[in-house]
């Protein structure tokens, strides 16, 4: 059995006229080095990667460690998708019985999930998929890719694992749905905010590459009751005028 997580002390910044969601991504079983980072708030959303591509016995214990200190995080809702380095989900009975341990938490697979939170509605749409690296977790050809975006659902926040310029399908389908934000992480490095066309998108990969340092801090946004996205203080965060590499 693993240990309990350790009891932590967070700061925040309560506003009950505003929603706040923490982005996190590409922890890569680092977790625990963001802890100090974090502020108390409404929503945690982890956009996959929080294991390091190995695939063994000890799988599901990384899972365990993971959702130990996930679940235990100051926040209301808590939501995660996988990312290419987590296989440990392959095992999708064992994964699925050991989630069932922790009810504060959301996993979202080509799924979404409604929040009613300070008198409105947010829906959260998450997909773990990737676009190339054949032979890593949650890779699709073009046809699967293609498949995989149209089922995404009309949402307020799309989550991916994969950028948005690797996919020109996930890039059709954030077109047609207008999502809010479209958070996601995958190329460290990117770490930041790019507002386009109506869409805020953010990349909240933690790690450094190569190397896996821990460098770029969480990233917090606020939506109002209207849905209206507030930034955060720009000398906080990285603001790209255009995404940072396009494929």
């Amino acid at each position: 059995m693993l240990k309990t997580c350790c009891t932590n002390t967070y700061s925040h910044d309560d506003n009950e006229n505003l929603i706040n969601i923490t982005f996190i991504s590409d922890t890569h079983e680092q977790h625990r080095k963001i802890t100090k980072d974090l502020q108390k708030g409404d929503i945690i959303i982890h956009t996959g990667d929080f294991s390091n591509g190995e695939c063994d016995e000890n799988d599901m214990k990384r899972i365990q460690k993971f959702l130990c200190w996930f679940s235990k995080l100051p926040y209301q809702h808590k939501i995660f998708i996988g990312g290419n380095h987590d296989f440990a989900i392959k095992n999708i009975d064992k994964f699925n019985k050991l989630l069932s341990m922790y009810p504060g938490v959301t996993y979202l697979h080509q799924s979404s999930i409604e929040i009613p939170i300070k008198n409105i509605t947010l829906k959260f749409y998450g997909i773990p998929y990737i676009t190339y690296l054949l032979g890593w977790m949650f890779y699709l050809n073009d046809v699967e890719q293609q498949q995989s975006a149209q089922q995404i659902e009309q949402c307020d926040i799309l989550l991916t694992h994969d950028v948005p310029y690797h996919s020109q399908h996930l890039q059709n389908r954030i077109n047609e749905i207008q999502p809010i934000i479209h958070a996601y992480g995958h190329m460290h490095g990117h770490w930041g905010i790019c507002q386009k066309n109506g869409v805020t998108y953010v990349n909240g990969a933690q790690m450094g590459f190569p190397g896996y340092s821990y460098i770029y801090k969480p990233i917090r946004i606020h939506i109002t009751q209207n849905k209206t996205v507030i930034l955060p203080d720009q000398e906080k965060i990285k603001i790209w005028e255009d995404f940072p590499i396009k494929k």
